[in-house]
């Protein structure tokens, strides 16, 4: 959860279409102010960019215990670039400015976040306002085209992002390797900015990451970046100016922020309220060398009491491994014709066993990251169809795979009629977080197993002992039913505990169920599907073999 860095006092970055470095200038104190900072294209100079201080506007936040100092911003940006790309049936400038960040306290600050905020006027009197709002529940006011003109209603249409630089062959735009991480979804539970007189303040949930920890008097650079959409045909219409609006934070966990990413070893937190005492992640497999594959669990981690996770992925076992390429049909380049592979799953089980989600890594695009495990170094770049299961399965493969743990990202889009999945190797040491994904609602019967004998005999109950585990965060009233006419189940109803709130001893999902059929059921064998709902809907089957008998 982050933390208030004090304030890194809301600074008004001006930026513009430019692009020219400048050099950069020694930095001075953000002393609890309110900053602009204006870039001007061309004139007699060249592109000029500077960093003034505005008059106060109360702007400040409300510490927590640890938080340390303002930090201090270069006066002038050490580079300024733009430019415009094509992205799908959009042309769209990127803006990225680069400036110098130092921490002139006596405390180290872990991990500073930059957060836009956007200031929205309460009361709809701009006169006891401490400063103009921004536009429209957005981090960016002062928009305007070259003209001068106010551009305010295309302020919905910028978004603040990466660092981009551009292919000069494809014309591609493509995160830049050096530019500042910029992270979504981050946990703001902790933040709480104090906003100016006659506004309120609106903490964006994205925002730049300064990854590590910035020592007392050390400096950093840190790159802001934001697109918008634009018509090259009507250069009259750009946004040719703005301001955006920030604070900063820090994660002084790391919870959030993450770190470059290991293929073989699995680190970060976790934060959900079912992650509860007893907790532990579960490395797992399909072992395909039995008739009906089967779950294998190669380790069992417990979980920290603060989320923490630190797993080191284990060699799978053989019988996890199948081909890499599952379709015959292959155009382009391998270096062999084929590898053995399995993918790793880090399932989330809560002290008694209940499937509560997986532990999923994430890049900062956001995009999902595999840890992909191979048998053999393996180099493909090709395409790989099958069409025997009626539909088209394609595989769009750019790969460089070495004989272990590796990182690749994983795409799927499907129709009707075909479905394609697009690999693609991704470096080691690609910056990434863990995340945790909750399981569907679900109740599964770990005991009897699926498929078991259940012997009746008519008239007469048979005890049955169930081992239930909850998926996800399922809890309450669950009802039973089987399909079989004339058979019948007891207890008709089941009250699951809430998983949070379960203790290390707890043994509320072990229950027995009692089966029954009457007379009206005939005699010999049938399958029987167990049947559970909550709310009027199926969370959950257990099928039988039945055999009925006088």
């Amino acid at each position: 959860m982050f933390k208030r860095a004090s304030l890194i006092p809301a600074l008004t970055l001006l930026l513009l279409a430019c692009s020219a470095p400048t050099p950069p200038a020694h930095p001075v104190a953000s002393g609890g102010q309110v900053y602009a900072l204006d870039i001007r294209v061309g004139g007699p100079q060249g592109t000029q960019a500077t960093l003034q201080s505005l008059p106060p506007a109360q702007l400040t936040a409300q510490r927590l215990e640890g938080a340390p100092g303002d930090v201090q911003l270069g006066a002038q940006a050490i580079s300024t670039v733009t430019f415009i790309s094509r992205r799908g049936t959009q042309d769209v400038r990127h803006v990225n400015t680069t400036f110098l960040v130092t921490n002139p306290t006596g405390v180290p600050i872990t991990n500073l976040v930059l957060l836009p905020v956007a200031l929205n006027d309460t009361d709809g009197d701009p006169g006891n306002n401490a400063m103009a709002p921004t536009i429209a529940g957005t981090p960016f006011r002062r928009l305007q085209l070259f003209s001068g003109q106010d551009a305010s209603a295309q302020a919905p249409q910028l978004s603040a992002t990466r660092a981009q630089d551009v292919d000069l062959q494809t014309g591609v735009a493509r995160p830049h390797p050096q530019g500042t991480p910029f992270l979504t979804g981050l946990d703001l539970r902790g933040v709480q900015v104090t906003p100016p007189a006659g506004l309120s303040v609106a903490t964006q949930s994205g925002g730049w990451v300064l990854p590590g920890t910035l020592a007392p008097g050390a400096s950093v650079p840190v790159t802001f970046a934001v697109d918008f959409p634009v018509d090259r045909q009507r250069p009259d219409t750009q946004v040719y100016s703005f301001s955006l609006l920030f604070t900063s934070a820090q994660d002084a966990t790391g919870s959030e922020v993450g770190g470059p990413t290991d293929p073989a070893r699995v680190v970060g937190t976790l934060h959900h309220p079912t992650l509860g005492q007893g907790a532990r992640v579960e490395e797992q497999y399909l072992d395909f060398t039995l008739p009906d594959p089967a779950v294998m669990t190669a380790q069992s981690v417990p979980l920290a009491a603060d989320g923490q996770v630190n797993v080191t992925l284990s060699t799978p076992p053989t019988g996890a491994l199948s081909s890499l390429f599952e379709c015959q049909a292959f155009v382009g380049e391998r270096s062999q014709p084929d590898a053995l592979a399995t993918e790793a799953n880090l399932q989330v089980v809560s002290a008694q066993g209940d499937p509560l989600g997986r532990a999923v890594s994430a890049s900062l695009e956001p995009r999902g990251l595999t840890r992909l495990y191979v048998d053999r170094d393996i180099r493909v770049q090709g395409r790989c169809e099958d069409t025997s299961l009626g539909m088209t399965l394609t595989y769009l493969d750019q790969l460089d795979l070495k004989r272990g743990w590796n990182l690749i990202q994983r795409q799927s889009s499907s129709t009707d009629t075909q479905t394609t999945i697009q690999r693609t190797s991704v470096p080691a040491g690609t910056w990434s977080r863990l995340s945790f994904q909750p399981g569907a609602a679900w109740v599964n019967v770990a005991s009897p197993a699926w498929g078991s004998d259940l012997l009746l005999r008519t008239g007469q109950p048979t005890a049955v002992p169930v081992d239930l585990r909850q998926g996800g965060a399922i809890s309450g009233t669950v009802t039973l039913s089987v399909d079989v006419p004339g058979v019948t189940v007891s207890p008709a109803t089941l009250i699951l505990p809430s998983l949070s709130g379960q203790g290390l001893g707890a043994q509320a999902l072990q229950t027995t169920l009692n089966f029954q059929a009457d007379a009206t059921v005939p005699a010999g064998d049938s399958s029987m599907t167990l049947t559970f709902r909550k709310d009027g809907q199926v969370v959950g089957r257990a099928a039988f073999s039945l055999t009925v008998s006088p």
